[in-house]
C-alpha cells in the first residue's frame, strides 16, 4: 500500500473527526436540556441560546452534527462552512468533514463601483467525505462599469480551491 495512498488519507482524517466528535459529544450531552439542541458557548460573554446566527466558538450539537460556529462543522453538515460575500472579497471556507455536499466553499468577490475593480473571491476550505461541490474557490466579483472619463474596473481574481479528500473531488 503507497504510503501517500488516498484511502489511507481520508481513513485518517475520518478517525480524526470520529475522535474528536467522540470527546465532545459526550461533553454536550453530559447535561440534560429542555430544547432538542445543546449547545455550549466557549466565550461567556456570548448569548447561550441564538439559532439564528451561528458565533466563533459556540459548539452546537444536533440534527446530526456538530458544528463550532460556523466555520467548521462533523457529520451532517450539507450546505455549511462556507465563505462569505464581502466588499473587501470573499472569506474563505471553513472545515467540513461527512455529509458535505456544498460546503467550504469560499465566499464570491463583490462587483467594484463605475471604473472600480472588483474584489478578489475567499479560498475553498477542506472537504473530507462526500463532498460533491465543495471547497470550491469563490468567484471573483466584475469589474466596475466605464465612467465618462476612464474605462471600467477589472474583475476580480477567483479564489483558490481547497483541499478535498473523499467521493465528489474534481480532479481537473
Amino acid at each position: 500500500m503507497p504510503g501517500n495512498s488516498w484511502t489511507r488519507r481520508i481513513g485518517i482524517i475520518a478517525s480524526a473527526a470520529v475522535i474528536g466528535g467522540a470527546v465532545l459529544a459526550p461533553a454536550a450531552m453530559a447535561a440534560p436540556t429542555s430544547h432538542p439542541t445543546a449547545s455550549v458557548s466557549m466565550a461567556p460573554n456570548l448569548p447561550a441560546e441564538d439559532d439564528d446566527e451561528a458565533q466563533p466558538g459556540r459548539v452546537t450539537v444536533d440534527d446530526g452534527s456538530l458544528r463550532v460556529g460556523d466555520r467548521i462543522c462533523a457529520g451532517n453538515c450539507n450546505g455549511s462552512a462556507n465563505g462569505s460575500d464581502g466588499t473587501n472579497g470573499g472569506t474563505s471556507g471553513g472545515i467540513c468533514a461527512g455529509l458535505c455536499n456544498g460546503s467550504a466553499n469560499g465566499g464570491n468577490g463583490t462587483t467594484g463601483g463605475p471604473g472600480r475593480d472588483g474584489t478578489d473571491g475567499g479560498k475553498g476550505g477542506i472537504c473530507a467525505g462526500i463532498c460533491r461541490g465543495s471547497a470550491n474557490g469563490g468567484a471573483g466579483g466584475n469589474g466596475g462599469d466605464t465612467t465618462d472619463s476612464g474605462a471600467g474596473g477589472d474583475g476580480g481574481s477567483g479564489g483558490d480551491g481547497g483541499v478535498c479528500v473523499g467521493i465528489g473531488c474534481r480532479t481537473d
